[in-house]
């Protein structure tokens, strides 16, 4: 499962962390690689002993474009460059699923085609690749412009916005602090565990029948999905 985005700066890296933690928490066996070359997500899931402590998460450096997924494994989230560089290319055509992440406001909505084409291209040599949908990070109530964007993503055809949305919460943004630490609380870990769900059923539905039979965190021996 690839977590991209049209740009830097979308909360991509915060999504992948997150559902990582969630699922590993509830006793799946998670793979979490780290493919972008500013390593954020490395950076906040290794803790002071250079180890991911996280509960049933590797985590895996990607080097040069070339990674290794341990064995038995139940899913792989694979933290991506933005779709539009080349680097993403060869993540997208290895997974089985992507995820775009943006934001609420128009620059990201005038933007997305950018990753949706990106995507396709990848489709021509891995067409297995689902586009499970759009994820809306570092969500403002307060801003009418970011409730307008917001309100054009859900009428949009295709019905591909994922809810709930990520709220712009402080203990998020200072998540990455304090390396190696647990998905803080508060409203934004709450929205990351119903969508965490939101994307288990999309899996589902994606006919990832490994998954499905491990979304209540019963371990089996079966391929890796990513």
């Amino acid at each position: 499962m690839a977590i991209t985005s049209h740009k830097g700066g979308t909360g991509r890296t915060t999504v992948a962390l997150a559902l990582a933690w969630l699922w590993g928490q509830r006793g799946m066996n998670v793979t979490l690689v780290d493919a972008d070359p500013v390593k954020a997500a490395a950076l906040v899931a290794t803790g002071p002993d250079g180890n991911c402590p996280w509960q049933n998460v590797n985590l895996v450096v990607a080097r040069n474009g070339q990674l290794k997924i341990p064995p038995r494994q139940d899913v792989v989230i694979i933290d991506s460059p933005p779709a539009t560089e080349s680097l993403a290319q060869n993540f997208l055509q290895k997974a089985d699923g992507v995820v775009i992440c943006c934001l609420a406001d128009s620059l990201s909505l005038n933007t997305l085609p950018a990753a949706t084409k990106a995507i396709l291209q990848a489709r021509e040599f891995n067409e297995s690749l689902e586009i499970l949908g759009i994820a809306v990070n570092i969500f403002n109530l307060a801003d009418l412009g970011q409730t307008r964007s917001l309100s054009q993503l859900r009428g949009a055809p295709g019905g591909l916005l994922l809810e709930p949305v990520i709220p712009n919460r402080p203990e998020l943004r200072d998540w990455p602090l304090d390396p190696g630490s647990d998905l803080p609380n508060g409203p934004g870990k709450q929205a990351f565990r119903a969508l965490a769900d939101t994307f288990r059923d999309k899996i589902v539905e994606a006919g990832w029948s490994a998954f499905a039979s491990n979304r209540q965190g019963n371990h089996r021996a079966h391929p890796a999905r990513s």
